[in-house]
């Protein structure tokens, strides 16, 4: 007869799909705002709620958790990721480095084809811009840049970006609704395609990492623009 870490690992195997869905599903939770920042994740009570066992629960919540998205505290339990403005700050930081590095690889060795793949995102956040959808925009910005790291060709520099665009979307301060802001965001991204299909790396890889650092811009105004109304709020509470 088996032993019960031998069981337990017939049992993960077995619940392999379902920890993949589990896991999709809570991810979609967090990034959408529907479990807030800081939220404890019970995992009894998933478990529960989903009428199924604690293992492809518990397994979801350890992946989630390499992807940025929760942390575990001892004794304590599981909670989603608190991002504050300081650390919102160093992804863009850090993404700015990356960018600009995808962007003089792309600039050298793009083809025809993924170059008109991302023409096209452009073109669809332009049309998400003039009917004033931040939201849809918000996700093909996102898509756009993740595209792009994956056309550069490196799964290891993939999956650190992906979680630094994890851990910026648990800060929930939406730069992108500030006055002039998507349109400040389409014409940098006209500028960075423009530069790619030039062929000149070191101008595409400037364009990129200036747009990253206009983001950051943005989202600094936007923390600045809520800030004080938050302190307001917090008196009246007082």
């Amino acid at each position: 007869m088996p032993a019960p870490s031998t069981l337990q690992e017939i049992q993960f195997l077995r619940s392999q799909p379902l920890a993949r869905l589990v896991q999709k599903e809570i991810e979609r939770q967090i990034l959408s705002g529907e479990l807030r920042a800081g939220a404890r994740l019970n995992e009894l009570e998933i478990a529960r709620n989903l009428g199924i066992s604690r293992t492809p629960v518990r397994e979801c919540l350890r992946i989630l958790e390499q992807a940025g998205l929760v942390v575990s505290r001892k004794n304590y339990g599981v909670f989603v990721r608190v991002v504050s403005i300081e650390e919102a700050r160093e992804i863009y930081q850090a993404r700015s480095y990356i960018d600009a590095g995808v962007g003089q690889e792309l600039a050298r060795r793009i083809n025809a084809r993924d170059l008109a793949e991302l023409q096209g995102m452009v073109e669809r956040m332009e049309v998400a811009f003039t009917a004033g959808d931040a939201a849809t925009y918000h996700e093909l910005n996102v898509a756009f840049h993740e595209r792009m790291v994956e056309i550069a060709g490196n799964r290891k520099l993939l999956d650190i970006y992906r979680k630094l665009l994890n851990e910026l979307a648990l800060y929930r301060r939406h730069s992108l609704g500030q006055p002039g802001a998507m349109h400040s965001s389409v014409e940098e991204h006209r500028k960075i395609l423009a530069a790619i299909r030039s062929g000149d790396s070191d101008a595409a890889g400037k364009t990129m990492r200036d747009h990253i650092l206009a983001s950051r811009e943005r989202l600094q105004r936007a923390h600045e623009s809520v800030a004080p109304a938050a302190s307001r709020r917090s008196r009246m509470d007082v």
